[in-house]
């Protein structure tokens, strides 16, 4: 900040320019001359103002046109060409400006009326039009002619800039369409051409049919232009998921590692916050360098939360699907996170993939059933297609009540028990089409064999169970430390000592057991909860965390502490099933056919496909010149 008194000397400079200026053209004679400038006192008076960084200077001279005049004394791309090295010259010469233009002026004597364009005006009309006129009812006659072809020409100029943002808008929606759609950026010029070949139809009897038309053929669609847009977008919808993660207290991550059809391994992480309501995003989906270790992984992790500015000591939980990578106990990913991040962090194994790693622990008797309702589906399905026909063609001609029969595989998320329940419905017709294609499956043929795999004896069933209990306890302790501590977000006046306060050191929970104490005591609260858990009861799964959010923000502010924990609690992933469901985007997006879309532009296509935020379209095409398609 700077005082009264470099405002004074600015001022003064402006005020002697404009003293000299005037003191010319009396020199000249020239009839303007005799109207004076009129100064009046202004209502307000600057007392300080703040000079611009090196850094503000540098922005403003980047972001500026490069078009150049002849009167610039230095080329504009030469200017920005040398920034670096005239930015400290340049802000001395701002910084050092009052020292050069001393003046005891003060800044009200800079302010010119607007009073004396008025008299110009008269001048300009008593001196070369008085005799044009014979009286005055002509003379005001002709100024609101004037006037109104000047107002006129005006609203042309204005209605054409706004066509052209509205083209620019029409623009962006389309490539919106496509990245949401997951589709070429070659297809907005196909869009384009299907809505002028509608446009006949549609547009059919109605007065202004072609200039609708030509509106839609002004509309920029090709492909650089969807590439330009949806790039655009990208950056927006970014833009807004920094601002949102910056203003969170808290957030989660679930990390996920695969590899696309380039053979490039990509790295998904998925963020989870508070602020309207709990927010999940995709927050990257970069790709990796050609090892995938623990610190490879950690590398790429903290790079991208420092490009975007956004504190990692905010991070309170991390999912992972388990891969020895991710979970290694000196190495691996999350462990070298928790380092960086500087305080303890609460460590998930995906909940699903736990699930089907029990799953695959059991009977052996059951695994011979599945090993040959296995073999024979697969040479149902997969020997060739014209097996799979001849196959469906006798489902058919048997007028069996299924249609197909599903391909077994050991893939994640993919249910044994649906294979294994269509292969019984139509068992009668698989050993007619095996004894036709002359396949032979002892397994299938001896009743005996067949009734002993059906029926599994009830002390097999015993044990089976009683070891997968003992994987459960072995898989899932993680989610035993950390699942009572839950309970609280629900059950808050009947929690005790359950909470482990360690990995919630870093929020505000001083006055934790105090807040505690005074909710427990509280009927209205207790109530509310109540209420919160009977419509828990009644809403959607995917609801809940949306009901729960609003209980927890309905509570004043002198329960803070127990605020901060809840929102923390409601950011943990339980498991890394959005990660899978980006790269099942992302294997949509980056397909064989568009093999070679880069990395950044597949990043932002999937991105605009998943995301909960819209990007602020209007403002993006209002910032930009008006172009109509070429």
């Amino acid at each position: 900040m700077v005082s009264s008194d470099y405002c004074n000397s600015l001022m003064s400079f402006f005020t002697s320019k404009i003293s000299n200026i005037h003191q010319q053209l009396h020199a000249t004679k020239d009839p303007l001359s005799e109207v004076e400038p009129i100064l009046t006192t202004p209502s307000h008076l600057f007392s300080s103002v703040s000079l611009p960084s090196a850094t503000e200077i540098s922005d403003l001279i980047r972001e500026s046109k490069s078009s150049t005049c002849l009167l610039d004394p230095l080329p504009t791309v030469t200017l920005k060409a040398c920034l670096p090295s005239l930015v400290p010259l340049i802000s001395t010469i701002i910084y050092l400006f009052p020292q050069y233009r001393s003046c005891s002026c003060s800044i009200k004597n800079g302010l010119y009326h607007s009073d004396s364009q008025k008299a110009r005006v008269k001048r300009h009309f008593e001196t070369k039009h008085q005799k044009d006129f014979k009286d005055e009812e002509e003379k005001a006659e002709s100024i609101a002619r004037a006037v109104s072809r000047y107002e006129k020409q005006a609203s042309t100029l204005k209605v054409f800039t706004a066509t052209k943002h509205r083209g620019t808008e029409a623009s962006f929606r389309i490539a919106h369409c496509i990245a949401k759609h997951g589709k070429p950026f070659t297809d907005g010029n196909f869009i384009k051409e299907a809505f002028l070949c509608t446009s006949d139809v549609l547009f059919d009897g109605l007065p202004n049919k072609d200039t609708i038309k030509a509106k839609i053929q002004d509309i920029p669609a090709s492909a650089r232009t969807m590439e330009r847009c949806i790039q655009e977008m990208g950056d927006n919808v970014r833009a807004q998921q920094t601002a949102g993660l910056k203003d969170a207290q808290v957030l989660s991550v679930a990390l996920d590692e695969s590899i696309d059809i380039n053979d490039v391994p990509r790295l998904a992480v998925m963020v989870r916050y508070c602020d309207v309501t709990v927010q999940e995003e995709l927050f990257c989906l970069t790709p990796m360098p050609e090892t995938t270790r623990g610190e490879d992984i950690a590398n790429v992790f903290m790079e991208r939360f420092e490009e975007r500015g956004i504190d990692i000591a905010k991070i309170f939980a991390v999912t992972t699907d388990g891969a020895p990578a991710m979970v290694g106990k000196h190495r691996g990913a999350v462990t070298l996170i928790e380092e960086q991040i500087g305080h303890p962090i609460m460590k998930l194994h995906c909940i699903i993939h736990q699930e089907n790693l029990c799953a695959k622990m059991s009977n052996s008797d059951l695994n011979d059933v599945m090993a040959t309702v296995a073999k024979t589906v697969n040479f149902i399905v997969k020997r060739s297609a014209l097996t799979h026909r001849q196959f469906q063609s006798l489902l058919e001609e048997m007028e069996s009540s299924c249609k197909d029969i599903p391909l077994h595989c050991a893939v994640r998320w993919l249910s044994c028990g649906k294979v294994l329940e269509r292969f019984v419905d139509c068992f009668d017709v698989v050993k007619t089409f095996l004894d036709e294609k002359g396949q032979r499956y002892p397994e299938l043929e001896d009743e005996r064999e067949l009734s002993a795999q059906c029926s599994i004896s009830t002390t097999a069933i015993h044990e089976c169970i009683r070891r997968l209990q003992t994987e459960f306890i072995t898989r899932f302790q993680d989610f035993q430390l950390y699942g009572p501590m839950f309970s609280f977000l629900i059950r808050p006046e009947s929690f005790g000592n359950q909470l482990d306060l360690s990995i919630f050191n870093f929020l505000d929970t001083d006055d934790m057991e105090m807040q505690l104490i005074e909710l427990k005591s509280s009927t209205l609260w207790g109530t509310k909860f109540a209420e919160l858990r009977q419509q828990l009861e009644s809403t959607a799964v995917h609801d809940h965390g949306a009901c729960i959010f609003s209980c927890w923000t309905s509570l004043p502010d002198r329960f803070n502490c127990l605020k901060n924990i809840a929102q923390a609690l409601l950011t943990v992933f339980g498991s890394t099933y959005l990660c899978e469901q980006i790269f099942c985007h992302m294997k949509s997006v980056l397909s064989a056919s568009r093999s070679c879309l880069t990395a950044g532009h597949s990043e932002t296509c999937v991105l605009l496909k998943v995301t909960k935020c819209e990007p602020q379209i209007t403002e993006l095409a209002n910032a930009k010149q008006g172009q109509k398609s070429h």
